[in-house]
Protein backbone atom coordinates (compact mmCIF):
# COMPACT_ATOMS: atom_id res chain seq x y z
CA UNK A 1 0.00 0.00 0.00
CA UNK A 2 1.32 3.43 -0.90
CA UNK A 3 2.38 5.70 1.98
CA UNK A 4 0.22 8.87 2.12
CA UNK A 5 2.03 12.02 1.01
CA UNK A 6 1.51 13.70 4.42
CA UNK A 7 3.12 10.73 6.19
CA UNK A 8 6.06 10.88 3.78
CA UNK A 9 6.61 14.52 4.69
CA UNK A 10 6.55 13.77 8.43
CA UNK A 11 9.06 10.95 7.95
CA UNK A 12 11.31 13.24 5.90
CA UNK A 13 11.19 15.97 8.56
CA UNK A 14 12.08 13.48 11.29
CA UNK A 15 15.00 12.19 9.22
CA UNK A 16 16.07 15.76 8.50
CA UNK A 17 16.04 16.55 12.20
CA UNK A 18 18.27 13.55 12.91
CA UNK A 19 20.77 14.80 10.31
CA UNK A 20 20.85 18.29 11.82
CA UNK A 21 21.78 16.73 15.16
CA UNK A 22 24.85 15.19 13.49
CA UNK A 23 26.26 18.44 12.09
CA UNK A 24 29.82 19.16 13.20
CA UNK A 25 31.91 22.33 13.00
CA UNK A 26 35.56 23.19 12.62
CA UNK A 27 38.48 21.65 10.75
CA UNK A 28 38.83 17.86 10.78
CA UNK A 29 42.28 16.40 11.41
CA UNK A 30 42.88 13.60 8.91
CA UNK A 31 46.01 11.83 7.62
CA UNK A 32 47.64 13.51 4.64
CA UNK A 33 46.92 12.50 1.05
CA UNK A 34 49.40 14.30 -1.18
CA UNK A 35 50.98 13.95 -4.60
CA UNK A 36 54.53 15.20 -5.14
CA UNK A 37 56.11 15.29 -8.60
CA UNK A 38 59.23 16.60 -10.34
CA UNK A 39 62.03 15.51 -12.62
CA UNK A 40 64.47 12.82 -11.46
CA UNK A 41 66.81 13.46 -8.56
CA UNK A 42 65.05 16.34 -6.79
CA UNK A 43 64.52 14.47 -3.51
CA UNK A 44 60.93 13.23 -3.71
CA UNK A 45 61.70 9.82 -2.21
CA UNK A 46 63.89 11.39 0.47
CA UNK A 47 61.00 13.71 1.40
CA UNK A 48 58.62 10.74 1.67
CA UNK A 49 61.15 8.77 3.73
CA UNK A 50 60.94 11.48 6.41
CA UNK A 51 57.19 10.91 6.89
CA UNK A 52 56.02 8.88 9.92
CA UNK A 53 57.10 5.22 9.63
CA UNK A 54 56.71 4.83 5.84
CA UNK A 55 56.43 1.70 3.73
CA UNK A 56 57.38 2.10 0.04
CA UNK A 57 55.63 0.38 -2.85
CA UNK A 58 57.35 0.60 -6.22
CA UNK A 59 60.79 0.08 -7.67
CA UNK A 60 63.89 0.13 -5.48
CA UNK A 61 65.59 2.69 -7.71
CA UNK A 62 64.46 5.73 -5.75
CA UNK A 63 65.16 4.24 -2.31
CA UNK A 64 68.40 2.29 -2.82
CA UNK A 65 70.30 4.68 -0.55
CA UNK A 66 67.50 5.27 1.96
CA UNK A 67 67.03 3.30 5.17
CA UNK A 68 63.32 2.57 4.65
CA UNK A 69 60.92 -0.38 4.63
CA UNK A 70 59.86 -1.43 1.16
CA UNK A 71 57.79 -4.15 -0.47
CA UNK A 72 59.50 -6.36 -3.07
CA UNK A 73 59.27 -4.71 -6.46
CA UNK A 74 55.91 -5.79 -7.93
CA UNK A 75 56.12 -7.47 -11.31
CA UNK A 76 52.37 -7.41 -12.06
CA UNK A 77 49.29 -5.41 -11.12
CA UNK A 78 48.19 -8.39 -9.01
CA UNK A 79 51.38 -7.94 -6.96
CA UNK A 80 50.48 -4.29 -6.41
CA UNK A 81 47.00 -5.22 -5.21
CA UNK A 82 48.43 -7.89 -2.90
CA UNK A 83 50.75 -5.37 -1.23
CA UNK A 84 47.92 -2.91 -0.53
CA UNK A 85 45.62 -5.72 0.63
CA UNK A 86 48.26 -6.84 3.14
CA UNK A 87 48.32 -3.35 4.66
CA UNK A 88 44.53 -3.42 4.91
CA UNK A 89 44.14 -6.89 6.37
CA UNK A 90 47.27 -7.55 8.43
CA UNK A 91 48.50 -5.96 11.65
CA UNK A 92 51.39 -3.53 11.27
CA UNK A 93 52.72 -0.27 12.67
CA UNK A 94 53.29 1.61 9.40
CA UNK A 95 51.91 5.15 9.40
CA UNK A 96 52.52 6.13 5.77
CA UNK A 97 52.27 4.32 2.45
CA UNK A 98 54.38 5.74 -0.38
CA UNK A 99 53.63 4.88 -4.02
CA UNK A 100 56.95 5.43 -5.80
CA UNK A 101 55.95 6.11 -8.48
CA UNK A 102 52.52 6.44 -10.11
CA UNK A 103 53.99 6.66 -13.62
CA UNK A 104 55.89 3.44 -12.97
CA UNK A 105 52.66 1.79 -11.71
CA UNK A 106 50.58 2.83 -14.72
CA UNK A 107 52.33 0.53 -17.27
CA UNK A 108 51.73 -2.47 -14.97
CA UNK A 109 48.03 -1.69 -15.05
CA UNK A 110 48.10 -1.31 -18.84
CA UNK A 111 49.89 -4.67 -19.15
CA UNK A 112 47.14 -6.32 -17.09
CA UNK A 113 44.41 -4.94 -19.35
CA UNK A 114 46.27 -5.86 -22.55
CA UNK A 115 46.71 -9.42 -21.27
CA UNK A 116 43.02 -9.70 -20.42
CA UNK A 117 41.95 -8.56 -23.89
CA UNK A 118 44.82 -10.35 -25.68
CA UNK A 119 46.06 -7.22 -27.44
CA UNK A 120 49.49 -5.67 -27.79
CA UNK A 121 48.58 -2.06 -26.96
CA UNK A 122 46.02 -0.42 -24.71
CA UNK A 123 44.56 1.45 -27.69
CA UNK A 124 43.29 -1.90 -29.07
CA UNK A 125 41.72 -3.16 -25.82
CA UNK A 126 37.93 -3.70 -25.65
CA UNK A 127 37.53 -2.93 -29.33
CA UNK A 128 39.68 0.20 -29.43
CA UNK A 129 38.50 3.81 -29.67
CA UNK A 130 40.09 4.69 -26.32
CA UNK A 131 38.09 2.13 -24.32
CA UNK A 132 41.29 0.71 -22.87
CA UNK A 133 42.01 4.00 -21.13
CA UNK A 134 38.48 4.06 -19.69
CA UNK A 135 39.03 0.57 -18.26
CA UNK A 136 42.42 1.68 -16.91
CA UNK A 137 40.81 4.63 -15.18
CA UNK A 138 38.18 2.36 -13.61
CA UNK A 139 40.94 0.14 -12.22
CA UNK A 140 42.79 3.16 -10.85
CA UNK A 141 39.57 4.25 -9.13
CA UNK A 142 39.33 0.84 -7.42
CA UNK A 143 42.95 1.22 -6.34
CA UNK A 144 42.18 4.69 -5.01
CA UNK A 145 39.32 3.27 -2.93
CA UNK A 146 41.79 0.91 -1.24
CA UNK A 147 44.18 3.76 -0.52
CA UNK A 148 41.32 5.71 1.00
CA UNK A 149 40.51 2.72 3.23
CA UNK A 150 44.10 2.80 4.46
CA UNK A 151 43.72 6.50 5.19
CA UNK A 152 40.38 6.22 6.99
CA UNK A 153 40.48 2.78 8.64
CA UNK A 154 44.22 2.50 9.33
CA UNK A 155 44.98 6.20 9.79
CA UNK A 156 47.82 6.12 7.26
CA UNK A 157 49.23 9.04 5.29
CA UNK A 158 49.12 8.55 1.52
CA UNK A 159 52.07 9.92 -0.46
CA UNK A 160 51.95 9.53 -4.24
CA UNK A 161 55.18 10.21 -6.11
CA UNK A 162 55.29 10.93 -9.83
CA UNK A 163 57.72 12.25 -12.39
CA UNK A 164 57.16 15.36 -14.46
CA UNK A 165 56.93 15.90 -18.17
CA UNK A 166 56.96 19.09 -20.20
CA UNK A 167 53.76 19.79 -22.10
CA UNK A 168 52.77 22.73 -24.26
CA UNK A 169 49.79 24.50 -22.71
CA UNK A 170 47.43 26.69 -24.74
CA UNK A 171 46.16 29.39 -22.39
CA UNK A 172 42.46 29.89 -23.22
CA UNK A 173 42.43 33.40 -21.71
CA UNK A 174 45.07 35.05 -23.87
CA UNK A 175 45.60 32.40 -26.58
CA UNK A 176 49.30 32.14 -25.74
CA UNK A 177 51.05 28.76 -25.88
CA UNK A 178 53.84 27.95 -23.44
CA UNK A 179 55.57 24.95 -21.89
CA UNK A 180 54.84 23.81 -18.35
CA UNK A 181 55.63 20.84 -16.11
CA UNK A 182 52.78 18.35 -15.64
CA UNK A 183 52.35 14.95 -14.01
CA UNK A 184 53.71 12.16 -16.24
CA UNK A 185 50.47 10.16 -16.55
CA UNK A 186 47.70 9.72 -19.07
CA UNK A 187 45.59 12.89 -18.83
CA UNK A 188 42.50 11.13 -17.46
CA UNK A 189 44.50 9.34 -14.76
CA UNK A 190 46.34 12.55 -13.91
CA UNK A 191 43.06 14.42 -13.47
CA UNK A 192 41.65 11.65 -11.26
CA UNK A 193 44.65 11.60 -8.91
CA UNK A 194 44.76 15.41 -8.78
CA UNK A 195 41.14 15.42 -7.67
CA UNK A 196 41.73 12.76 -4.99
CA UNK A 197 44.64 14.29 -3.08
CA UNK A 198 44.53 17.33 -0.81
CA UNK A 199 47.70 18.75 -2.32
CA UNK A 200 49.59 18.45 -5.60
CA UNK A 201 53.13 19.63 -4.84
CA UNK A 202 55.70 20.45 -7.49
CA UNK A 203 59.26 19.92 -6.27
CA UNK A 204 61.80 22.20 -7.84
CA UNK A 205 64.53 24.78 -7.52
CA UNK A 206 63.57 28.43 -7.45
CA UNK A 207 65.12 30.32 -10.35
CA UNK A 208 66.07 33.99 -9.96
CA UNK A 209 66.76 36.51 -12.69
CA UNK A 210 68.58 39.80 -12.98
CA UNK A 211 69.37 42.15 -15.81
CA UNK A 212 70.21 45.67 -16.90
CA UNK A 213 67.40 46.04 -19.44
CA UNK A 214 69.51 44.68 -22.30
CA UNK A 215 70.56 41.28 -21.03
CA UNK A 216 68.83 38.89 -18.65
CA UNK A 217 70.64 36.37 -16.48
CA UNK A 218 69.02 33.53 -14.58
CA UNK A 219 70.56 31.71 -11.62
CA UNK A 220 69.62 29.36 -8.80
CA UNK A 221 71.18 27.93 -5.65
CA UNK A 222 70.91 24.39 -4.29
CA UNK A 223 67.79 25.08 -2.23
CA UNK A 224 64.88 22.80 -3.09
CA UNK A 225 61.25 23.64 -2.48
CA UNK A 226 57.71 22.36 -2.73
CA UNK A 227 55.53 24.74 -4.73
CA UNK A 228 51.91 24.50 -3.66
CA UNK A 229 49.90 26.62 -6.09
CA UNK A 230 49.74 26.61 -9.88
CA UNK A 231 51.86 28.93 -11.99
CA UNK A 232 52.62 29.34 -15.67
CA UNK A 233 55.54 26.92 -15.31
CA UNK A 234 54.02 24.04 -13.37
CA UNK A 235 50.80 22.51 -12.13
CA UNK A 236 50.05 22.48 -8.38
CA UNK A 237 47.22 22.92 -5.89
CA UNK A 238 46.35 22.56 -2.22
CA UNK A 239 43.24 22.63 -0.03
CA UNK A 240 45.27 23.05 3.13
CA UNK A 241 46.03 26.77 3.20
CA UNK A 242 49.73 26.16 2.56
CA UNK A 243 52.12 28.99 1.67
CA UNK A 244 53.12 29.19 -2.01
CA UNK A 245 56.56 27.71 -1.31
CA UNK A 246 57.85 25.29 1.34
CA UNK A 247 61.32 23.91 1.97
CA UNK A 248 61.57 20.36 0.61
CA UNK A 249 61.48 18.48 3.91
CA UNK A 250 58.76 16.67 5.83
CA UNK A 251 59.32 18.80 8.94
CA UNK A 252 58.86 21.99 6.92
CA UNK A 253 55.73 20.56 5.30
CA UNK A 254 54.23 19.57 8.65
CA UNK A 255 55.04 22.97 10.11
CA UNK A 256 53.31 24.65 7.16
CA UNK A 257 50.23 22.51 7.80
CA UNK A 258 49.83 23.86 11.32
CA UNK A 259 47.34 26.72 11.71
CA UNK A 260 48.93 30.15 12.02
CA UNK A 261 47.50 33.43 13.18
CA UNK A 262 47.52 36.52 10.98
CA UNK A 263 49.21 38.42 13.82
CA UNK A 264 52.17 36.02 13.87
CA UNK A 265 52.70 36.26 10.10
CA UNK A 266 52.45 40.07 10.17
CA UNK A 267 55.05 40.17 12.95
CA UNK A 268 57.46 38.14 10.80
CA UNK A 269 56.80 40.41 7.82
CA UNK A 270 57.46 43.50 9.93
CA UNK A 271 60.79 41.98 10.98
CA UNK A 272 61.76 41.66 7.30
CA UNK A 273 60.76 45.18 6.23
CA UNK A 274 63.97 46.90 7.49
CA UNK A 275 65.96 44.69 5.10
CA UNK A 276 64.25 45.94 1.92
CA UNK A 277 64.44 49.26 0.08
CA UNK A 278 62.12 52.13 1.11
CA UNK A 279 60.20 51.79 -2.15
CA UNK A 280 59.49 48.11 -1.55
CA UNK A 281 58.64 48.82 2.09
CA UNK A 282 55.88 51.19 0.95
CA UNK A 283 54.43 48.54 -1.36
CA UNK A 284 54.54 46.00 1.48
CA UNK A 285 52.61 48.34 3.74
CA UNK A 286 49.98 48.82 1.04
CA UNK A 287 49.63 45.08 0.53
CA UNK A 288 49.35 44.48 4.28
CA UNK A 289 46.39 46.85 4.38
CA UNK A 290 44.69 45.04 1.49
CA UNK A 291 45.43 41.56 2.87
CA UNK A 292 43.91 42.27 6.25
CA UNK A 293 43.71 38.98 8.17
CA UNK A 294 43.84 36.67 5.12
CA UNK A 295 46.31 33.93 6.04
CA UNK A 296 46.80 32.90 2.38
CA UNK A 297 47.59 36.43 1.19
CA UNK A 298 49.85 37.17 4.14
CA UNK A 299 51.82 33.95 3.63
CA UNK A 300 52.16 34.76 -0.07
CA UNK A 301 53.52 38.22 0.82
CA UNK A 302 56.00 36.74 3.29
CA UNK A 303 57.24 34.28 0.66
CA UNK A 304 57.60 37.09 -1.89
CA UNK A 305 59.65 39.23 0.50
CA UNK A 306 61.94 36.28 1.29
CA UNK A 307 62.44 35.76 -2.45
CA UNK A 308 63.33 39.44 -2.96
CA UNK A 309 65.84 39.35 -0.11
CA UNK A 310 67.39 36.14 -1.43
CA UNK A 311 67.79 37.59 -4.90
Amino acid sequence: MAIPWACQQVAFRESEGDMLDKITRGKIKVPHAILIYSKDGLGKSTFASQAPNPIFLGTEQGTNYLDVARFPTPKTWADVDACIDSLLKEKHDFKTVVIDSLDWLEPLLHQKICAEYKVKTLELAAGGYGKGYIISLDEFVKFRVKLNELREAKGMNIILIAHSQVKTFQDPHNQIAYDKFEIKLHKAASAMWREYVDAVLYAGIEVFSSGDGKTLKTFADDSRYLFTSASAGYDAKNRMGLPPRIELSWDAFEAACQPESAELIVSRINALIPQVTPEIAIKIAEFLTKAGTSIVQLKALETRIETILKG
